[in-house]
């Protein structure tokens, strides 16, 4: 889904250390937080025994909140806004529809077509593939499809086995409308990987002999 701010605090970007106390001295260094700057004179970043560091309490400003710090209890304590707390609720999300099988990631995509749910697909790309979509699936709030026609039962479902790695599906979809019904057709490629937080598989790429034919169908190329 979403870029989550916690990868921020956690230091993915530098490999960051906190530090409590007020604002350091002048440095080169410049923190991005999606891509917007925050100025090193005001957070006070600087390098120590290769480490990258930041005070705590103007980098929990920079994400809206607040940290309070006791120097008697050598305690720090950090507040963060409700959009942090989500990004928490949605990565543990992610990582319980992590598919242990090439067919788990098919079918949880599946699902995500047949229900319009935008999150459930996303959740079971590839890190590649959601760069290409992320921007696409926030523009229309996580919501695919259309009123109709929608997916329902899938047909003559084949099984390419590419490499130990990488497994090819092939399979025909039934189109139901009001008063009507029709076929598509799809080729779902699924690799197993490792990302940076866990390893399983994941939808690498998604071909459709008419991409539209179920309405707004995200990261999805031609057949």
């Amino acid at each position: 889904m979403m870029k989550t701010r916690t990868k921020w605090i956690a230091g993915a970007a530098l490999g960051a250390m906190l530090l409590a106390g007020s604002a350091l001295a002048e440095s080169k260094w410049n923190l991005f937080i999606n891509d917007q700057p925050f100025a090193s004179s005001y957070l006070g970043i600087k390098q120590d025994n290769g480490n990258v560091l930041v005070p705590v309490d103007k980098l929990a400003e920079a994400f809206h909140g607040k940290a309070t710090i006791d120097l008697a209890k050598h305690e720090v304590r950090v507040a963060l806004p409700e959009s942090t707390m989500q990004s928490h609720q949605v990565t543990r999300l992610e990582d319980a529809l992590l598919a242990t099988t090439p067919k788990e990631a098919l079918d949880t995509w599946v699902k995500g077509i047949q229900t319009r749910n935008g999150a459930l697909q996303y959740a079971v790309f590839s890190p590649e593939l959601r760069k290409k979509t992320q921007v696409e699936f926030s523009d229309n709030y996580w919501v695919t499809g259309g009123s109709s026609p929608h997916m329902t039962e899938l047909e003559k479902l084949e099984v390419k086995q590419v490499n130990d790695t990488t497994t090819q599906y092939t399979f025909d979809y039934n189109l139901v409308a009001s008063n009507w019904h029709g076929m598509g057709k799809a080729v779902v490629t699924v690799q197993k990987m490792k990302t940076d937080r866990n390893e399983g598989w994941f939808i690498t790429r998604v071909q459709m002999k008419d991409p539209g034919d179920t309405g707004i169908t995200i990261g999805v190329e031609q057949l």
